[in-house]
């Protein structure tokens, strides 16, 4: 097969022939298997590193980021089509493999399209700049006199002189040199095409990752084969902090198919020629672990006194508006709460997995990694061996969203196959997956408002404590779990990190504070916090949008009407007007939902079994706007809390897809919907006891909304400015979810739930004390 990099051979750069064949996406294992290292980073820097065209007047796209689900792939077709001039249908895209993408660091903070769609779309206008250059030279007219549209450029006025991008450049390549110090700076002389001359951004052709994930022909990172494959399990401690004092290989060398156990510190892996035999291995291994002398952490159920008493490892200098104690001291009410939030985990669908081969004295990872480049990086570190030796070929899966066990299963793979010589699968279990995946930190937040006589917010504290001590950075050679576990740590960890809400409110006295807890076990611990999806926006808003709520009743006010007032009580502005942006959603959201005013809660009649609400949220995250109504019922006598109807409003500035837009907004809004309803980590003194679907259940199809409403807005106050740029979108979602569904509840009950989940046992205690 000829793939991209056999045409390297031709020149000292990464850059690419445009007669190369582009990559199967169905199957990228089977392109990719065959190419020879070494793999140098491809030059951004180069024209042919992002585009080929071929003979058959079709391109296809090289980016850097990688795709979790929520159709990226297809926007980036889209965008670069657009500025190309070329039909959406006659293009293909290939993401995140190292060694024949540039390195835009993969997936995450929403920022795909924000950040890294205007290079591509730069270097897509520069390709088509460059076309029309050479087909003004060959027919020997201006570059003004012609035209050009779905790859094909004429003579205006002259239709029979025509010439197609496949004629003008298919087999041979631009080389042309682009500027930028970064990727993200690349760029070349064109200019971008205006809102107004996009014709395939808006639209929503179908996604291509769809039909062959419907088929079953896709080739996901956990089919990922090579000849010579080996097997492996790792065993990890029954609790935590648990080191290894002896192992009896003679306990697993009978096992058909067994080829070794590995030892380093407090990682053990056994490793076999076949999967079950893997799992049979790791189940009958015996090992001698000492448990540590003091419990690791305190359990689930002490946490939040844990917290409040422990001493911060870090505290933010507080961010001071106004005078809030003199606001507080003269309010004519005074409205104090607390919020508590748990470690949450990921909880794929998908245990961790990985497969890394040595052959030929390099190193390929398969990996579905949504941060392929860092990947690459870190092993290198890790097993103390140069780049160039070193690329990770990108599939799809479910490790996705976060920090989450991808990271460590490819370390894991990459670090046994160097050890046996030999191609090497790793693949975790649903119960290691869901106790010792990376976790969202758990959060106590303080809130204090004061109220004047008139019902007006004079003074807003929040004072928030995050256990987030030693957050982990995506793939980091000495913090990943085989790094922990075999002795390799940094020095001093991580400090981690405490937010603040993220809203326009204008309110006059304000005094944020955060702070930073450890767990009594640093390292080798399930415990291990790193980024969730926001990465801890749901927790912050849950306490700062319910807290809002809450001053709103305490006012007799409309919870949408008390929001309006605050966004509406100045007209000060930032540069991407996200005070009127906000007021814009907010004021959609309501008239979607059909909100009509009153105060909460609703107080229904005392004999009713089932009882309803409503409940309103509002934040942003970067430069989108989001805004969310949840409609619930309550059943008072079983406790279960139904979600039955979600609306939301969302700006996330130019819109590339609106149908995948709105799929992937349905998808944040029911992922959290499980966060506010189901998920929590628990866990004894020494270990976690929450490990399945049954200990830690998640969102069913029961559970599900049976009506989910988007509005996609465009609040940009200049009627005559077509959009505003595109901003990141998937995350933003996720964060006011939990506190509109526990603001509905209280709608419904009048009962405030602030610790999350609101789990039917909790909700039903909840009532008893009305």
């Amino acid at each position: 097969m000829s793939t991209r990099r056999d045409f390297l051979k031709t020149s000292g750069m990464l850059v690419v022939s445009a007669g190369a064949m582009s990559l199967d996406f169905a199957d990228p294992l089977g392109a990719l298997a065959q190419t020879a290292g070494p793999y140098r980073d491809p030059d951004f820097r180069q024209l042919d590193s992002w585009i080929v065209i071929r003979e058959d007047n079709t391109a296809t796209f090289y980016v850097g980021k990688t795709d979790l689900g929520q159709g990226t792939g297809t926007a980036f077709r889209q965008i670069m089509s657009d500025e190309l001039d070329m039909p959406y249908d006659r293009t293909s895209c290939v993401m995140g493999s190292t060694d024949v993408t540039v390195d835009q660091g993969g997936s995450g903070g929403s920022d795909a399209l924000q950040s890294d769609g205007w290079p591509m779309r730069r270097v897509a206008a520069e390709a088509r700049r460059v076309l029309l250059e050479m087909a003004a030279v060959r027919f020997s007219v201006p570059v003004t006199q012609l035209t050009v549209s779905d790859a094909v450029i004429t003579v205006t006025g002259d239709p029979p002189r025509r010439v197609t991008y496949g004629e003008l450049i298919g087999g041979r390549r631009f080389n042309v040199t682009l500027t930028g110090n970064s990727t993200e700076q690349t760029t070349g002389q064109a200019r971008l095409k205006t809102v107004q001359e996009l014709k395939v951004t808006g639209q929503s052709p179908r996604r291509y990752d769809i039909p062959p994930k419907v088929d079953g022909s896709l080739k996901w990172a956990v089919d990922a084969k090579v000849p010579g494959m080996l097997h492996a399990r790792n065993v990890k401690p029954p609790v935590a902090g648990a080191t290894v004092v002896s192992i009896d290989e003679g306990s697993v060398k009978s096992i058909p198919g067994f080829v070794q156990v590995v030892r380093r510190g407090n990682y053990v892996a056994v490793v076999c020629e076949r999967e079950e035999q893997a799992v049979r291995a790791a189940q009958q291994l015996k090992v001698n672990w000492q448990r540590p002398a003091a419990a690791p952490f305190p359990a689930s159920d002490n946490l939040f006194t844990y917290m409040r008493g422990a001493t911060p490892t870090f505290s933010a200098p507080p961010n001071i508006v106004g005078t809030p104690d003199a606001a507080l001291a003269s309010a004519a009410r005074v409205i104090e709460a607390e919020y508590e939030v748990p470690f949450q985990g990921h909880t794929s669908f998908g245990p961790a997995h990985a497969m890394a081969d040595p052959s030929n004295d390099q190193l390929t990872i398969y990996s579905n990694d949504m941060k392929s480049y860092g990947l690459r990086n870190g092993v290198a570190q890790f097993l103390k061996i140069p780049r160039e030796k070193v690329r990770v070929v990108w599939m799809e899966g479910p490790q996705a969203y976060g920090r989450t066990a991808a990271d460590d299963a490819g370390f894991e793979a990459a670090f046994l196959a160097t050890e046996l010589k030999r191609p090497v699968r790793v693949q975790w279990s649903r119960q290691e997956e869901t106790a010792w995946d990376t976790k969202g930190p758990a959060y106590v937040v303080k809130m204090r408002g004061g109220l004047d006589a008139q019902g007006n917010l004079v003074a807003l504290e929040y004072d928030a404590r995050a256990a987030d001590h030693n957050h982990l950075g995506y793939n980091e050679f000495d913090t990943v779990l085989i790094a922990q576990l075999t002795g390799q740590r940094k020095a001093t960890p991580a400090r981690g990190n405490a937010s603040a809400p993220s809203h326009m409110y204008a309110i006059p006295n304000r005094r944020n504070a955060q702070h930073v807890v450890a767990m009594p076990l640093v390292w080798e611990t399930p415990l291990r916090t790193g980024n969730l999806r926001d990465p801890d926006g749901p927790q912050v808003t849950f306490a700062s949008e319910s807290f809002i709520d809450e001053l709103a009743a305490a006012a007799s006010a409309d919870p949408v009407e008390f929001r309006l007032r605050m966004l509406k009580a100045t007209s000060v502005d930032d540069a991407q007007f996200k005070r009127a942006r906000s007021i814009a959603v907010v004021e959609a959201v309501a008239k979607a939902y059909g909100w009509e005013p009153r105060p909460s809660p609703k107080r229904p009649a005392a004999n009713s079994e089932v009882v309803t609400g409503r409940g309103v949220a509002y934040t942003y995250r970067s430069q989108t706007i989001v805004a969310q109504i949840a409609d619930v019922e309550v059943n008072r006598r079983t406790g279960r809390v139904w979600v039955k109807r979600l609306v939301c409003a969302h700006d996330c500035g130019l819109v590339i897809n609106p149908e995948a837009l709105r799929r992937t907004l349905e998808g944040g809004m029911l992922h959290t919907v499980s966060r506010a309803l189901h998920e929590e980590v628990r866990f004894d003194t020494e270990k976690v006891t929450s490990v399945d679907w049954i200990t830690h259940p998640t969102l069913t199809h029961s559970d599900a909304p049976e009506r989910i409403d988007v509005v996609i807005v465009n609040g940009d106050p200049n009627p005559n400015r077509p959009d505003l740029p595109h901003y990141g979108a998937g995350e933003t979602i996720c964060k006011p979810t939990i506190a509109a569904i526990a603001n509905a509840i209280f709608d419904a009950t009048g009962v405030r739930l602030r610790r999350v989940p609101f789990r039917p046992a909790r909700v039903l205690e909840a009532l008893k004390r009305v």
